[in-house]
């Protein structure tokens, strides 16, 4: 067995990385500059290259992921979260590979009432949302056997994020004001990587995020728990709650998109941890 990551810069690919060499799995790495997965050619190239050779599984990390900056560049983000996922199907299906790839609960749209279970219907409103929903249609249209794996609000260490942000300004302002009317369940980024893993044999549509919803709000207040009690310095004194409104954003957010994880809980026979432990192994690998 041989992984190929695509995206392996960012929160997930640099997860993942480390957990195959943790782990003693043979894998190959790319960052968008290395391999334009928009582009069949390089993946093919890539693919029949030293570094390519005797792959057998590809995980695709690599994505769009700014939101606003989708609603600018919406070429960009398509050629990246649609046709990229596409290209990278119809190779896996040409050399007989096993395919996963990460999706996003952006694909359900901006308002739900209950957590969003793998056969509801999806409404993608923005250029992120359209493009990744776009991609796992395509993905499947040109590889029907593959893996997606949508998640929600990663974090971790080696990439921008809300809670590598919400850390820094704790430690630097004395008042922080949070948006606390979005809600949604956190996805840490080690615990998304193990569970790519455990799906490389695996087919079909799967949701997976840490156990419990909460808001940015609540992660913020239980940052500064958790950091106060490992000892580091903290400047933040207070935290205020305020609506998404009052930080206004050019693609609009989901207020509501939690995940249910009963289908990939039944299967691996798995229970996702509670989002504030990960909290206390994010701000201990500091």
């Amino acid at each position: 067995m041989k992984l190929w990551i695509t995206g392996c810069q960012g929160l997930v690919g640099t997860a993942l990385r480390h957990l195959c060499i943790k782990e003693q799995i043979e894998f190959a790495a790319t960052s968008r500059q290395e391999v334009d997965i928009s582009s069949l050619k390089h993946i093919k190239d890539f693919l029949h290259s030293p570094a390519g050779k005797d792959v057998t599984h590809i995980i695709n990390c690599a994505a769009y992921t700014h939101v606003d900056k989708a609603e600018q560049e919406p070429e960009q983000a398509r050629q990246i979260n649609a046709l990229g996922p596409e290209n990278l199907g119809t190779v896996a299906h040409h050399f007989d590979l096993k395919m996963l790839h990460l999706s996003s609960d952006y694909v359900f749209g901006l308002v739900g009432d209950r957590p969003f279970t793998e056969t509801d219907v999806c409404r993608p409103e923005g250029t992120y949302a359209v493009t990744k929903y776009e991609g796992e249609q395509r993905l499947l249209d040109a590889f029907p056997q593959a893996c997606i794996l949508r998640t929600s609000w990663v974090f971790g260490k080696g990439g921008k994020n809300f809670v590598s942000s919400i850390l820094d300004k704790i430690q630097k302002e004395e008042k922080l004001y949070v948006v606390s009317d979005q809600k949604n369940r956190l996805t840490y980024a080690q615990d998304l990587a193990q569970t790519l893993l455990s799906l490389l044999c695996h087919s079909g549509i799967f949701h997976f995020a840490n156990h419990g919803e909460t808001s940015r709000f609540e992660v913020a207040q239980q940052m500064i728990q958790t950091a106060q009690s490992k000892g580091l310095s903290i400047a933040c004194r207070e935290v205020f709650a305020v609506d998404s409104s009052v930080f206004p954003q050019l693609a609009k957010r989901p207020l509501y998109s939690a995940l249910d994880t009963t289908k990939i809980e039944n299967l691996l026979g798995i229970s996702p941890r509670p989002w504030k432990i990960t909290i206390e192994d994010f701000i201990h690998a500091l």
